[in-house]
């Protein structure tokens, strides 16, 4: 079973891993993906909890098995637009995500692309320019959508 050990500030906030990686990248991916144009590292950042949730919804968490292998089967597209490595591990891709993430918000670009190389990423220059225009495929879209209705469904009617 894969896990990833999620880096300390990645996840602010009192929620589940699993339902707050995956609100929040869907609200970043799906729901408002015009605010990526331009945001490298709120892109990185919405990669990284896709990560983390594709991990957390595979880990046998819910009890619909469906969305953890959707998201798994969109990772390489996803990793791909990314210019990520499709055989790197979910730590690797975390690890890199959280570092260009945290150093694009210091406008440390040379700290940027250090984190953007292999194993994780499969160029460095392709990896940051396409962090710049992020668009998450249409698999990436549609795993999102089934894992936020599955967490739905879980958590019940609200009262």
């Amino acid at each position: 079973m894969e896990t990833v050990q999620i880096p300390p500030g990645a996840l602010p906030g009192t929620g589940g891993t699993l339902f707050q990686a995956s609100e929040t990248a869907h609200h970043m991916l799906v729901a408002r993906p015009d605010q990526l144009i331009d945001q490298p590292a709120n892109a990185a950042y919405a990669l990284l909890l896709y990560e983390i949730a594709t991990v957390e919804a595979s880990s046998g968490r819910l009890s619909d098995q469906w969305p953890g292998r959707l998201m798994r089967e969109a990772r390489p597209a996803v990793r791909a637009a990314a210019g990520l490595a499709s055989e790197a591990t979910a730590q690797q891709v975390v690890d890199a995500l959280w570092a260009a993430s945290q150093a694009l918000r210091r406008n440390d670009e040379p700290g940027a692309r250090a984190a953007l190389v292999p194993p994780a990423a499969l160029q460095t220059e392709i990896a940051r320019d396409r962090l710049q225009r992020y668009t998450l495929p249409s698999q990436g879209v549609r795993a999102l959508r089934e894992l936020r209705l599955a967490l739905e469904r879980e958590a019940g009617p609200t009262p």
